[in-house]
């Protein structure tokens, strides 16, 4: 397992906290998944308020491979005890440079 990536995020969603990431250069998809954490790099000047901006934002037809990422993920299916991470980073943080 990976404990740590740092990726670059497109731009992030105020309305919800999700930062859009694109393929781009990295040829491995599965980082941003199976890291244990991750910090993803956003410029402060790439703030929409919600996901309608968003939305508009993405260039469907060139878009290749995109994910919205928005915090970790939770369950308590299994002896309904709480699990974070169970599908994707344990931990993550949004850096505004």
């Amino acid at each position: 397992s990976l404990d740590l990536a740092i990726v670059k995020g497109e731009f992030a969603v105020a309305e919800n906290g999700a930062v859009w990431i694109k393929n781009g250069n990295n040829k491995h998809r599965a980082l941003y998944f199976i890291a244990n954490n991750i910090v993803i790099i956003v410029s402060k000047d790439d703030i929409v308020n919600n996901m309608h901006e968003a939305y508009e934002r993405i260039e469907f037809e060139n878009a290749g491979y995109g994910v919205f990422i928005s915090g970790p993920s939770k369950t308590a299916d299994i002896e309904q005890s709480l699990v974070i991470g169970a599908h994707g980073p344990k931990s993550g943080y949004v850096i505004f440079v």
